[in-house]
């Protein structure tokens, strides 16, 4: 059940990419030094320097101008990124982002 959980959240996200564009923030964006970074993780079939990412990054960027993003990856290689979505091991690979996160600049 968690997995169904899991895949509709991430389904929701990914759909909200297509629609992003036309959205207009619903509150004041903050100054940039009080803005908080943002993590984006893909869901299954993306890879982190896909286009939908790109334009999620823009968004959050349009509505909270200064906000640092960063979008995680598995792999460099973004076929091997895709790849690493289905077939990795979910434990390690939050172990490993977590590592990279931490030497984030």
């Amino acid at each position: 059940m968690t997995i169904i959980r899991q895949f509709a959240f991430l389904s929701t996200l990914a759909s909200l990419a297509v629609g992003l564009p036309s959205q207009e923030p619903f509150i004041k964006p903050p100054n940039a030094p009080t803005s908080l970074p943002v993590v984006l993780w893909h869901g299954l079939g993306d890879t982190y320097d896909s286009k939908g990412m790109a334009k999620i990054a823009a968004y959050i960027n349009k509505t909270y101008p200064g906000t640092f993003v960063h979008s995680i990856y598995l792999n460099e290689n973004a076929g091997e990124d895709r790849n690493a979505g289905f077939i990795g091991h979910l434990p390690d690979q939050v172990r490993s982002s977590w590592y990279r996160l931490v030497d984030v600049d």
